[in-house]
């Protein structure tokens, strides 16, 4: 898909794109304690430094690692910017209303993108595992991740425990590949 975008930037390639990359960005930003409403300024601002840049982009840096880069430089800005404001106007500088921008913290920047990444990639992966298995199978792992026990489930389910075990590790096997394929697709 980087390719495609590099070598032509057809509306198609940026359309799956933005479907898979922009809730990644979106959730890194909403983790830095950005006001909710100026999330999708700072989105939008990265995709456009992004269809800047992607031409540039090298594959001998993994693209999320570049991709947290374009982010973090954008909030950067995006920080910078309103400090300098609130320094200009005086009656600013005390409005409680920007005590947040202290509160982000850059550093965080690439534990928020890690846990946002593994938590995008499963959340696709479920999506996809989805469709694979019976209706039962899938309601046997997704209470199974909510904290039942075997028996508990077993129970609910009309289900022996042997079973459950089983259909929740068939489940599980098959989300890991699909991590594993998302991760060498999307990274």
């Amino acid at each position: 898909m980087i390719e495609r975008l590099q070598g032509n930037q057809d509306e198609q390639s940026w359309e799956d794109f933005l479907r898979i990359y922009r809730p990644y960005i979106h959730a890194i930003i909403r983790n830095m304690n950005i006001p909710e409403h100026e999330v999708d300024d700072i989105v939008q601002q990265v995709m456009l430094k992004l269809w800047k840049y992607i031409k540039s982009y090298s594959f001998e840096k993994r693209f999320r690692n570049w991709l947290s880069s374009v982010t973090a430089n954008c909030v950067r800005d995006y920080i910078n910017t309103k400090v300098k404001a609130a320094e200009r106007l005086e009656e600013m500088s005390h409005d409680h209303r920007l005590s947040y921008l202290s509160a982000v913290r850059m550093p965080e920047i690439d534990r928020i993108a890690e846990r946002e990444w593994g938590l995008y990639l499963t959340n696709l992966a479920l999506e996809r595992v989805g469709d694979l298995f019976s209706g039962k199978a899938m309601q046997v792992f997704m209470m199974s991740l909510e904290g039942m026990g075997a028996e508990e489930i077993a129970r609910k389910m009309e289900l022996k425990e042997n079973s459950v075990y089983r259909l929740k590790n068939r489940v599980k096997v098959r989300l890991a590949l699909e991590i594993e394929q998302l991760r060498s697709e999307l990274e």
